[in-house]
């Protein structure tokens, strides 16, 4: 009788053990995932430049997911010049991808002074990473994190003057 008590004991232990992976299983496979597509620079000009980060991210909730902010570092031979926050507020759809452009403004000058191999015109090779927060419904804020190599076009830096805008004639 104490034998068959045993057993029975030893019996629900392993099943509620399994049980717990199984949730475990069950809550990885919810979250969700994301994956750095491309980067590139654009709107160059002396006050500054926006980066973009394109990133591909596939929501596995049965309801939307929003996003709240990124960071990101962009190096190109062990060289950092690229490296900030950003917030973002976009939902990402309910058990669904959507590939989304998260911008951020940069010092672009500033940016190119770090990198002594290059300027703009010029293509480099890159290496950033990024990481994506997201507020899930049963985790809570998650980190994505995920990065890429590649080659970057370095833009040049426009240095159009704005156009003056018409006055009111003075009179003397």
């Amino acid at each position: 009788m104490v034998r068959r008590g045993n057993l029975i004991l030893v019996s629900a232990v392993l099943a509620s053990l399994a049980g717990c992976t199984t949730v475990e299983e069950s809550l990885e496979l919810r979250k969700p995932t994301a994956r750095l597509l491309g980067v590139k620079i654009e709107d160059a000009s002396l006050q500054g430049a926006t980066v973009v980060f394109n990133v591909e991210v596939e929501n596995h909730y049965p309801t939307t997911v929003p996003a709240l902010g990124f960071s990101y570092a962009v190096s190109s031979g062990g060289t950092l010049f690229l490296v900030g926050s950003s917030e973002v507020r976009m939902d990402l759809p309910a058990n669904g991808s959507r590939t989304i452009s998260l911008p951020a403004r940069i010092d672009y000058v500033k940016a190119l002074s770090a990198l002594t191999n290059a300027g703009p015109g010029g293509m480099i090779p890159y290496e950033a990473r990024l990481e994506l927060t997201v507020n899930t419904p049963r985790l809570g804020p998650l980190v994505l994190a995920m990065s890429r190599e590649g080659q970057l076009l370095l833009p040049a830096v426009s240095t159009k003057v704005p156009e003056a805008t018409p006055g009111t004639p003075k009179t003397e």
